[in-house]
């Protein structure tokens, strides 16, 4: 697979993890898929204690290192993980069992840099693989509540994906739950990738006239 000289994968990205932020060749600091959604507003996490995001925020990073190493072969029990992790891992290793997800272990969790709209987005979908043939893109959510935005986040990524000439026919979010069980969420609305068009130009907006704070804002 060859790829454009304008476009940025793995190793190439800087990824700053405190600040959650993304930043090019050149050193500038570029706009993801998720800061997008967050400062258009369809996301809005400001009435939730800061105690309790942290909390939920921190149980979801290690819930998605683990099934990333799951999903790159890597034996789970060669880890000392919490307790609290293994419903939400045994939720996902589950879906990947009966969906018959064969993940591309080179698109897990694969920071990347793209094109779209004129502008540099970056971004970090969760994997890439095949259900029944079909290539799918997979986004893991450890939550209880299902969110539309998750539609909104998916199709920034299928677009970003394609400007990577990564072809995604299918969409879902599986929703892992503390009872070990999980829900898959099938996103098939053609409207999806206009929409994220509009929200990148509003939170693009934004950050022109200094109405978004970058460095309070979560990947």
């Amino acid at each position: 697979m060859s790829y454009s000289p304008t476009l940025l994968l793995g190793d190439d990205v800087h990824f700053e993890q405190d600040a959650h932020s993304y930043r090019d060749a050149d050193g500038s600091e570029c706009l993801s898929v998720t800061q997008a959604i967050q400062i258009a507003g369809l996301i809005d996490y400001s009435m939730v204690r800061p105690e309790y995001l942290e909390v939920a925020r921190r149980r979801g990073e290690l819930v998605h290192q683990a099934c990333a190493l799951a999903d790159k072969g890597e034996d789970l029990n060669h880890y000392v993980l919490p307790d609290l992790l293994w419903p939400y891992i045994s939720a996902y290793l589950s879906f990947v069992a009966e969906m018959r997800f064969l993940v591309n272990p080179e698109l897990v969790e694969r920071r990347m840099i793209v094109d779209l709209f004129g502008h540099r987005i970056g971004m970090t979908p969760d994997a890439v693989g095949t259900i029944d043939g079909v290539p799918t893109l997979i986004e893991r959510k450890a939550t209880s509540a299902a969110h539309p935005a998750w539609a909104i986040q998916t199709a920034g990524y299928q677009m970003g994906l394609r400007a990577a000439r990564v072809q995604v026919r299918q969409r879902m979010a599986v929703q892992l739950l503390p009872t070990a069980k999980y829900r898959v969420h099938v996103f098939d609305d053609e409207n999806d990738t206009e929409t994220f068009a509009a929200v990148y130009r509003v939170a693009a907006w934004k950050r022109k006239h200094n109405l978004a704070n970058l460095s309070k804002l979560a990947d």
